[in-house]
């Protein structure tokens, strides 16, 4: 099935890497995980990265070095915010300092941040979807505890960055503070969950991470909930559940983003039937350029700009090249017999487990998909739901290999400058940036009637009904 490989993202992102061939040897880590993938695909972060794959074309077009110069000055004057970052999960799973060069290793550290012209980054609060099951939380509760354990660890982390660093990164979460950072010419470190399970089916929870700054959450990961469906799982409520729905309106009520990626169709509709404050997609694409279920189809589209909403594009080429989707979808089925081979054979040697899989597939690269099919996103996008509808959402350390042009978050300036190669008038630039985000943040906070509202004292209490057996 195609999405199974999204049952597990720590799973998807090993597995993804390891069948990539690269030409980079990366440092080994020790006990190995997902940066050890990831580290696979990222490449130098130098304006002339090399590609992240063998078979790239390494030709570049010369560069306008007019328009480069008023790129560089959009990029300068723009609030510029990223809707995803799974960075975080590096930084606690395996102590990574922000400060510290992760060059050839991981898409993001601090010199690169200050290289991107970022302005305000979401820092995801990703929660595998393993925190949520019973077996997990029978075997580990000790040590590791569940969802919403995983979730504070994440955010902690986050703050512990941000204290260390205090003259590079404030924590954000409102408009006013990612303002007052640009002004400051700091990084706003925005949260976000990802995976509604953090919440333990509890809007007391949800409250509490509000409390704690989270701005955003994605209803589902890949997994369907107790009370949302997710778009790469079997569907269980025909979309959101009546406290799926509340949670919708509890989340209204705080001020907080109602994150439509990874959520089903029928989900995505429900949530728009139910908000009256404008969602956000923090990563998703348009799926009219590429046909996966990640991506949102245009009728969907259509409705999110009525709704005041933004989706801001993922970056991830098996998400937004449709040559990439087919062929990674092919490679997985021709190669399926062999993986659970060695699956089986090194199910207790998960770093040799990587290595075999690798050497499997160095023979069987996928396409390479240049920056140009990011801007064939925002593109679609702004023609079908409108200019102020769309932003940047990369999905950086979150996926095991990038567009080349886009090989790490120094590249950034990259789009700024393809969108004034397109035609795109530096006001609409602008908007794409960040403009269109911190419209609708706005909203969202005056919808919440944020200065005046409890949070505790006028929230739901409703809980989730016991499953009928």
């Amino acid at each position: 099935m195609e999405c199974d490989i999204f049952m597990n993202k720590q799973t998807r992102l090993i597995l993804s890497a390891c069948l990539i061939a690269i030409s980079l040897v990366a440092p080994a880590l020790s006990p190995p995980s997902r940066a050890a993938a990831r580290a696979a695909g990222a490449k130098q972060s130098t304006p002339a990265a090399s590609p992240s794959r063998p078979g790239a074309d390494t030709s570049q077009p010369a560069r306008d070095e007019r328009l480069w110069k008023k790129a560089l000055e959009i990029q300068r004057k723009a609030i510029i915010v990223d809707g995803h970052n799974d960075i975080t999960e590096i930084m606690v799973d395996e102590g990574y300092d922000l400060g510290t060069s992760s060059v050839g290793l991981h898409h993001t550290d601090l010199q690169r941040f200050k290289q991107s012209g970022l302005t305000g980054e979401f820092f995801s609060v990703y929660v595998d979807r393993k925190y949520a099951s019973t077996d997990f939380a029978a075997k580990n509760y000790t040590t590791q505890g569940g969802s919403a354990r995983r979730a504070m660890d994440l955010i902690d982390v986050v703050y512990r960055a941000a204290e260390k660093y205090p003259k590079d990164i404030i924590m954000a979460s409102s408009t006013a503070d990612i303002r007052r950072a640009k002004r400051e010419g700091k990084l706003a470190a925005l949260m976000g969950i990802e995976g509604g399970h953090a919440i333990e089916n509890s809007l007391s929870v949800l409250r509490d991470f509000y409390r704690l700054g989270v701005r955003y959450m994605t209803l589902t990961h890949n997994n369907t909930n107790e009370w949302a469906d997710a778009c790469c799982d079997d569907a269980r409520h025909n979309g959101l559940s009546e406290f799926g729905k509340e949670v919708v309106r509890e989340m209204n009520r705080l001020g907080m983003f109602v994150d439509i990626s990874h959520i089903s169709d029928k989900t995505m509709s429900d949530v728009l039937d139910v908000a009256t404050a404008p969602v956000m997609a923090s990563h998703s694409s348009a799926r009219a350029l590429s046909n996966h279920r990640r991506n949102i189809p245009d009728e969907l589209l259509k409705r999110i700009a009525k709704n005041g909403g933004v989706v801001m594009v993922n970056f991830y080429p098996v998400f937004i090249d449709e040559k990439v989707r087919v062929a990674d979808k092919e490679r997985d089925e021709r190669l399926k017999s062999r993986r659970d081979e060695l699956r089986a054979q090194f199910k207790d040697d998960p770093k040799r487990l990587a290595d075999e899989l690798k050497k499997l597939n160095d023979a069987n690269p996928l396409p390479v998909t240049l920056l140009s099919v990011i801007i064939d996103h925002i593109d679609h996008i702004a023609k079908v739901a409108g200019v102020d509808h769309v932003g940047i959402g990369s999905d950086f350390d979150g996926v095991p290999f990038l567009p080349q042009g886009m090989e790490d978050i120094a590249h950034l300036p990259n789009i700024t400058y393809e969108l004034l190669r397109r035609g795109y008038s530096e006001r609409d630039i602008l908007k794409i940036l960040g403009g269109n985000f911190m419209r609708a943040f706005a909203e969202v906070e005056r919808v919440a009637h944020t200065q005046t509202r409890t949070v505790s004292g006028e929230g739901s209490q409703r809980r989730l009904e016991p499953a009928k057996r």
